[in-house]
């Protein structure tokens, strides 16, 4: 019979990190990801509480939630990447353009290799909840960041001069899609990776502004 694993368990088994010890905002970010039901769990009676344990199937899950975390900060849209295709190959092109050739991001080490790779896997037809993505941190980021900040967060923030490509990203990260697609739509470039993120923005917007439209109608129903 396969050992049950509670989440604590699962993420010691899968990076090596105990969370009570060494990041509790780990375990903060997998309950996140259970609240929001990406994550399943099987809740077990005992003689005076309850025990929570993954249920079957949901340690890649686990793995590829927590990566994914680790570069796009809210839950919400780590469950979107598993659930919506043409989202996930948007948020593909994020991380390239975020990566580029870099082998070290924020102080933290990394395999520019499994880092293509890692986005070559979402953008094609790799299997979230079945295969592992590769893991291009020597450590995985939320260790070394603060509170409720992401990869891309950290990497923008500690630039005084961002390249215009940057900007886009930075307010893009920060929900505001109005600023991006304005500047989006002041640069030119011959970098596909950018030009392929311009798009992911324009059409954002567009989704936002269509869906601002719809809930004023509902309002004045």
């Amino acid at each position: 019979m396969t050992e049950r694993l509670t989440v604590p368990q699962a993420i010691r088994q899968l990076f090596g990190i105990d969370v009570a010890t060494q990041s509790q905002l780990l375990k903060t970010k997998a309950d996140s990801l259970v609240r929001n039901k990406l994550i399943k769990i099987e809740t077990e009676q005992k003689v005076q509480r309850k025990t929570k344990y993954l249920a079957p199937g949901q340690m890649t899950v686990l793995f590829n939630a927590l990566l994914l975390n680790a570069v796009f900060h809210d839950p919400k849209d780590v469950k979107r990447i598993f659930e919506d295709k043409s989202y996930r190959e948007e948020c593909a092109k994020a991380v390239r353009v975020m990566f580029g050739e870099s082998n070290s991001l924020m102080g933290i080490a990394l395999s520019n290799g499994l880092a293509l790779k890692f986005a070559d896997s979402l953008a094609g037809d790799f299997d979230l909840y079945r295969d592992s993505l590769p893991n291009p941190f020597a450590v995985l980021p939320q260790l070394a960041l603060g509170k409720n900040q992401s990869l891309l967060h950290a990497l923008l923030a500690q630039s005084a001069t961002l390249e215009p490509s940057d900007n886009i990203l930075l307010a893009y990260l920060q929900g505001d899609l109005d600023r991006a697609a304005e500047m989006s739509s002041l640069i030119t470039t011959d970098n596909e990776a950018v030009n392929q993120f311009k798009l992911h923005v324009e059409r954002s917007r567009r989704e936002a502004v269509e869906f601002d439209d719809l809930l004023d109608q509902f309002r004045k129903m």
